[in-house]
């Protein structure tokens, strides 16, 4: 078993615990989208949206590679790339500044299953560019070059700034971990870690990152990485499409009253809210106590059960609602953050005919009550 006081759980569980927080951004996001919105508010919130999932898949990659469900799975190289410029270019015009992409085709399309280490390393050389470029502009460029003698084959990335540069005597050591430049120290608070996680990333995936400077000034970071173990996308490649809005109501709707078991506020409004604009009415238990309550003296045609809760867990309370009400009267669906810790065979013997992780895609949800209200023929998650 896992020594508690490790750092490496420590992180797992800090990363478990911005999950919560994460989901109720997303959901936030969502419901928004569903409103009426002007071309340039849906394409700010589609930027927050994918940021908030590029933060959830962090979360992933930081739970251990041993636990179940840990990876993040795998991504296009062309959509980390856009979602990520997408992000700083705001920032970038914000403060006046000129911002470039060119993304070579056959980079688009590359498939990687490190997806979240390709966005942390291009997320810390743009923040940086944009955060230290008091005028003129940045560009990001990405293409595939000439093999090497070696036949390996590589992506490259470049991002440039015109920014005052770095020094030459400063460059090797800004790749050391709390070291900063003289222009950073000035400029403002930082941790000095940045370019050395970075470079960290880079070497555990066999690739490289040079610094040089142009001779029209600035700062010029290359990044090379290898191609190995990574497909060309096509048919059949499972990666999920950015999405902002939810699913459209139907003109029937879906009639029926809920209950929502969370310990979490504002997890419980905002899944309040969500079931509303599917015309399906709720209340909200705080507790497995309360939830017992509930149930014992309302009638229900759904729960909607937070697993890890303070007190009676969610498995607990699944337990004692079915001495209440048979699994056929009140179907009971599983919502959880940690979805590597959920074991199907044991939900199911509990009586969860399905299961939603949490950020909750609004799709999702909406298919999960369809199913277990009787509108969908579809099996349920715990039966595929």
């Amino acid at each position: 078993m896992a020594d508690p006081d490790d750092d490496s759980v420590k992180i797992a569980l800090l990363a478990h615990d911005l999950r919560t927080p994460l989901a109720a951004m997303r959901l936030t996001a969502e419901l928004i989208g569903n409103r009426p919105l002007d071309p340039v508010q849906q394409e700010h919130l589609s930027i927050l949206v994918r940021s908030i999932d590029a933060l959830t898949q962090l979360t992933g990659d930081l739970i251990p590679s041993g636990s179940s469900g840990g990876g993040s799975g795998s991504s296009r190289v062309g959509d980390i790339l856009s979602d990520v410029a997408g992000l700083f270019r705001i920032a970038a015009e914000a403060k006046g500044l000129s911002f470039d992409v060119s993304l070579e085709p056959a980079v688009k399309d590359i498939v990687t299953a490190r997806g979240g280490a390709l966005r942390r390393v291009l997320t810390t050389l743009l923040d940086n560019a944009v955060k230290y470029t008091p005028e003129g502009g940045i560009s990001l460029a990405a293409w595939l070059p000439p093999s090497g003698p070696d036949g390996r084959e590589m992506v490259a990335l470049t991002v440039v700034d015109s920014g005052p540069g770095i020094d030459p005597e400063e460059q090797a050591r800004l790749f050391r971990p709390f070291v900063r430049g003289r222009h950073g120290r000035e400029t403002g608070p930082g941790t000095g870690l940045g370019l050395w996680g970075a470079q960290q990333l880079l070497q555990e995936m066999g690739g490289q990152m040079d610094l040089s400077r142009p001779a029209a000034g600035g700062s010029r970071f290359e990044v090379r990485i290898p191609v190995d173990a990574i497909a060309t996308g096509g048919p059949g490649t499972s990666v999920a499409p950015a999405c902002v809005r939810g699913p459209s109501r139907p003109a029937s709707g879906l009639s029926a009253h809920v209950l929502i078991v969370d310990d979490n506020d504002t997890n419980c409004r905002l899944l309040e809210a969500l079931l509303e604009s599917f015309g399906i009415s709720s209340e909200i238990a705080r507790s497995g106590e309360q939830a017992i309550g509930l149930v014992g003296k309302s009638a229900f045609d759904a729960v909607l059960l937070d697993l890890h809760m303070p007190g009676m867990s969610g498995m607990e309370t699944a337990e004692e609602l079915r001495h209440l009400r048979p699994e056929a009267d009140l179907p009971l669906i599983a919502v959880t953050a940690a979805l590597e810790s959920v074991d199907d065979d044991r939900l199911r013997q509990a009586g969860f005919r399905d299961v939603l992780t949490k950020p909750l895609s609004p799709a999702a949800l909406y298919e999960a009550m369809g199913l277990v209200l009787g509108k969908s023929s579809e099996a349920g998650s715990l039966n595929r």
